[in-house]
């Protein structure tokens, strides 16, 4: 599914805009990174998208069809959120077929995909197992598997990487590619971190101050960066 914002404004009072004007588009199957410090109002586009949050101005499509006002249940979306937000009381076959449940779908075809979808992020040996049970790295698994149960059209990542430390990030990084590339659902990836935009994104938007400094594939962005705040903000070193 094609994602497009126009023209979006959001502000908490007259003084104090969040984000002013912003435009983007997302391509059907593309992963895109929103890549920013903290403050750029990365995760804020991000429950603008789930309908977490409404703009002030501006519209949000999904293909043709705007979704600005629509309720965040109806818009067919998968979020995964930085704390897991994972149920403590359910196992991790439970946790993955929830949102099936809450669609009223038969228990045996909904332990069946849970446990498809444990096999495609690589826990299907840890079904019986409580989130109190697995490392950082599984809960997040857990998590991207629950998101994908009800087949989203779009899969909201929001900082997932940020808990793990630098081995497994790296190697859920390149997972949440495969299962992305496997999926082909439209995905869009909020990070403060370079290096994890750089090296799964198809596109990369790089905020700061609630504006669009540039929008390029990560080569685009380290070898021609559009303005000085770019230029240091991507690279290391940082270009000269």
């Amino acid at each position: 599914m094609q994602v497009t914002l126009k023209g979006i404004q959001l502000a908490y009072d007259r003084h104090n805009k969040i984000l002013d004007q912003l435009s983007f588009h997302v391509q059907d199957g593309e992963l895109l990174a929103l890549l920013g410090p903290s403050g750029s109002g990365k995760s804020t586009i991000l429950n603008l998208i789930a309908g977490l949050l409404t703009p002030n101005a501006g519209q949000i499509l999904f293909d043709e069809t705007d979704v600005t006002k629509l309720d965040a249940r109806n818009r067919n979306i998968g979020m995964v959120f930085q704390d897991y937000a994972l149920y403590p009381q359910l196992n991790v076959l439970y946790n993955i077929a929830f949102p099936l449940k809450m669609a009223h779908v038969k228990k045996a075809t909904r332990q069946e995909q849970a446990q498809k979808l444990a096999k495609l992020v690589h826990i299907e040996s840890l079904l019986t197992k409580f989130p109190s049970e697995l490392s950082g790295g599984q809960q997040q698994r857990v998590a991207i598997a629950r998101a994908l149960a009800k087949k989203p059209k779009i899969l909201l990542l929001d900082e997932p990487l940020s808990n793990l430390d630098a081995a497994l990030r790296v190697e859920l990084r390149d997972e949440i590619r495969h299962i992305q590339q496997v999926t082909g659902v439209t995905t869009i990836f909020v990070t403060h971190d370079q290096n994890d935009a750089l090296r799964i994104a198809d596109k990369i938007i790089v905020l700061a101050n609630g504006l669009i400094q540039q929008v390029s594939t990560g080569a685009g962005l380290y070898r021609h960066p559009r303005n000085l705040f770019v230029a240091q903000f991507i690279g290391s070193p940082k270009i000269n």
